[in-house]
């Protein structure tokens, strides 16, 4: 099964050792589950932390 995701918020307060910023993010992704009678068996997630951590303004954007 697959699953795609879309997540959005506003980081207020601390991630990953960074104090919040008060911007808004908005990041996609996608789960894979691998189900076997009836039970979730393994899990594959993808997300675009690389975006995330752009628009917090971590890491420099592309230009």
């Amino acid at each position: 099964m697959l699953v795609r995701w879309t997540f959005s918020g506003t980081h207020t307060g601390s991630y990953m050792g960074y104090a919040g910023t008060g911007r808004s993010v908005s990041v996609t992704g996608m789960n894979v589950f691998r189900i076997a009678d009836g039970k979730i068996i393994e899990l594959w997630t993808n997300g675009d932390d690389l975006g995330e951590l752009q628009q917090l303004g971590i890491i420099p954007a592309l230009t």
